[in-house]
């Protein structure tokens, strides 16, 4: 279980490593930088709302959002400790709750340290869509993602084969 714990940290490490170097690498909010010209961008933005922008940064809102993450961290950290990490067919729902419980850490830092309370975002995929998003978002994606598969498709094979 420490080895588990020990990804997390890397995982929000990289993710406020990753928004460190947007912050000093860009002048302005809303600069842009082409990797992949008009497909890939990084793109400088600080998101004041949850997924996709919903919401604000200010008076109520900012507490609410920080209220929701701490709580999620707290259950999705309840959850990976009461886990049994010695069965092997619980790979998908543990890796999940890696994922979930680095996402959560990495916004609500932004959260609470960030001057302005904004989560600093610069992934922007341009040529599928218009959010831009960051690594702490990619983790919480693909995490809740496979929280899903392991819930509604592993684990009644898990019960039924018990």
């Amino acid at each position: 279980m420490v080895f588990l714990f020990l990804i997390i940290v890397f995982l929000v490490i990289v993710d406020q490593l990753t928004k460190y170097f947007i912050v000093g690498f860009f002048a302005f909010e809303g600069e842009t930088f082409p990797i992949i010209q008009d497909f890939f961008h990084l793109t400088y933005t600080r998101n004041a709302g949850a997924v996709f922008g919903i919401g604000g940064n200010t008076g109520y809102a900012l507490y609410f959002f920080i209220g929701v993450f701490m709580v999620a961290i707290a259950i999705f950290g309840v959850m990976f400790v009461k886990n049994d990490f010695r069965d092997r067919r619980r790979i998908i729902y543990t890796i999940s709750l890696i994922l979930l419980i680095a996402g959560s850490i990495g916004n609500t830092i932004d959260r609470i340290f960030q001057p302005d309370h904004k989560v600093v975002d610069f992934l922007d995929f341009r040529g599928i869509w218009s959010y831009i998003f960051n690594f702490a978002d990619i983790c919480l994606t693909v995490g809740i993602t496979l929280f899903f598969i392991d819930q509604f498709l592993i684990e009644p094979k898990r019960v039924k084969a018990a």
